[in-house]
């Protein structure tokens, strides 16, 4: 498909100017106001789904895209570049924004959902250029503007324990924000560009100590952001408190765009280290799972437990990449391909999840799972607990459903491996997922009626119950379809593993013109 580079900006600039847009309502009074953010949403959401499969088309073929901003070449202009894995996870974000916007007009109140909107397209923003950056510094640009966008919707509302997480989430991601910018200092400061084509190119020739900093910070900085062990505890102390719809965008996106960068930065600019650091790589993975797991049995609210899952998972993300550090270039490619599967399988359904859970406890008033507070609820709504039963049991891997393939995919990859550890360690933790699903689904749903309904409960009517369970049908849905079609679906995930994997191919795709003296020349002058 021959498609011009400029298609680049819309994910970019769209949400933008929308958002911006957005905001100048403010003046036309409440119902107004509100109307128009909502309006202003759903079509950029529609538009923004409409560019990222027209980009996902685009590079699926094993095509990148690239475009020089204002036809500046590198180091000059910024560049911004796709192939598959950033299409991947440009379609991803989009399908969760089109999930999203709907069900929040379902379970927002009038009043909480003012500025909701704009903030969701800035988040948008944000997300979509750190798929989509060609080199460090707007990689951190953009990180900062989802972090500022992400940090206001966690604390919309102004609630004590909004802020409480609220503080918590946006001082430690400020901390590993911190780390990234150091990183970015020593790498202009020594190889004199921040653009990841010539970084790649200029890295070989850095000492070795500065290769070892500079990929020592990346893996702390990213493995923060991504939620992995030791560094994930700023997620389960603030995920739970905002509203449900926050929460569901978060669990589904947020996390992935750091596991995206891991899965960026190491093969193309650290290929060495990737393969020396496997074993560290590979034990933060499971060590990553299991504290995710028994985290998840240990707490008694279903978005407590919900979110201790997203640490959980992300786990076998990460394994994905351990596996592709194998010297074996099939083998490595193979684990690449079965990382972003996973990373597909998880976005899809942990969203799904977290609506559904939120849907129950928006109308029971509680997502208590202790004194009978939320139960009985497959007799109320039996469609809800429908779907949030095959979404629970495609998070813990059950046939036929997305989670099966992906973690089947992993842990036969990592038995051919000879990895025995982490892979018994993915096992286990699949049955305790399957455990914790058990007994979420039987104490939430199962049971007698003991409760009232909450009054203002969404699913009370009948119009606003279509928006919130539509869109969770919808995500539900697509698990069900990766599952039986799972053979395309790993083959498009190959397809990008290849180009992640590919650094010449990213090189001379970008082919950075510079004007800068080569660092090996100037220490040889």
């Amino acid at each position: 498909m021959n498609l011009s580079p400029n298609w680049l900006a819309a994910p970019i600039v769209i949400p933008l100017l929308a958002g911006a847009l957005s905001l100048a309502f403010t003046r036309w009074g409440f119902r107004k106001t509100v109307k128009w953010q909502q309006n202003i949403a759903l079509g950029v959401v529609a538009i923004n789904l409409f560019v990222a499969v027209v980009l996902l088309i685009a590079t699926l073929n094993g095509d990148r895209l690239v475009l020089q901003m204002g036809q500046w070449d590198a180091p000059f202009g910024i560049t911004i570049i796709a192939d598959g894995l950033s299409t991947i996870m440009l379609t991803l974000t989009a399908i969760l924004s089109a999930a999203i916007v709907p069900y929040a007009i379902g379970t927002l109140d009038q009043r909480a959902r003012m500025n909701f909107y704009p903030l969701l397209l800035f988040l948008i923003v944000g997300v979509n250029g750190a798929f989509l950056s060609g080199d460090l510094f707007n990689l951190y640009v953009f990180f900062e503007v989802l972090l500022m966008a992400s940090f206001v919707l966690l604390t919309l509302g102004g609630q004590a324990g909004q802020i409480n997480g609220g503080i918590r989430y946006v001082v430690l991601n400020l901390i590993a924000s911190i780390l990234f910018l150091a990183a970015a200092g020593v790498a202009y400061g020594t190889l004199g560009t921040l653009n990841m084509a010539q970084l790649a190119q200029r890295m070989p020739s850095a000492p070795e100590s500065v290769q070892m900093i500079l990929a020592g910070l990346l893996l702390v900085a990213f493995s923060s952001k991504a939620g992995l062990f030791p560094l994930f505890f700023w997620l389960p102390s603030s995920y739970h408190t905002p509203h449900p719809a926050i929460t569901a965008f978060f669990g589904g996106l947020l996390t992935k765009v750091g596991i995206y960068t891991l899965f960026r930065i190491f093969p193309l600019l650290f290929p060495t280290y990737l393969q020396a650091w496997q074993p560290l790589i590979l034990t933060i993975a499971g060590f990553t799972m299991l504290t995710g797991v028994f985290g998840a049995m240990a707490v008694s609210t279903i978005r407590r437990v919900l979110s201790f899952h997203v640490i959980s998972q992300v786990g076998y993300m990460v394994l994905g990449l351990g596996l592709a550090a194998s010297s074996d270039p099939t083998l490595a490619g193979m684990g690449m391909a079965a990382g972003i599967l996973y990373l597909v399988h998880h976005m899809i359904v942990k969203t799904a999840l977290l609506m559904a859970g939120g849907a129950a406890e928006l109308e029971m008033g509680s997502g208590s799972l202790l004194a009978n507070r939320l139960t009985g609820l497959v007799g109320r709504r039996p469609l809800l607990a429908v779907i949030f039963f095959f979404a629970a049991f495609s998070l813990a891997g059950i046939p036929p459903m997305s989670g099966f393939v992906s973690k089947l995919g992993l842990l036969q990859l990592a038995f051919l491996s000879k990895h025995w550890l982490v892979a018994s360690v993915s096992l286990i933790v699949s049955v305790l997922t399957l455990m914790s699903m058990a007994r979420l689904w039987q104490t939430a749903f199962w049971g007698k009626v003991t409760a009232p309904i909450y009054p203002t409960a969404p699913l009370t009517n009948p119009r606003m119950r279509w928006f919130v369970l539509s869109p969770i049908a919808a995500l539900v849905g697509i698990s069900l379809l990766i599952g039986i079609f799972s053979g395309p679906i790993f083959h498009w995930s190959d397809i990008a593993a290849q180009q992640v994997l590919d650094r010449q191919g990213y090189i001379q795709a970008v082919n950075p013109v510079s004007t800068i003296l080569d660092l090996s020349e100037k220490y040889n002058e």
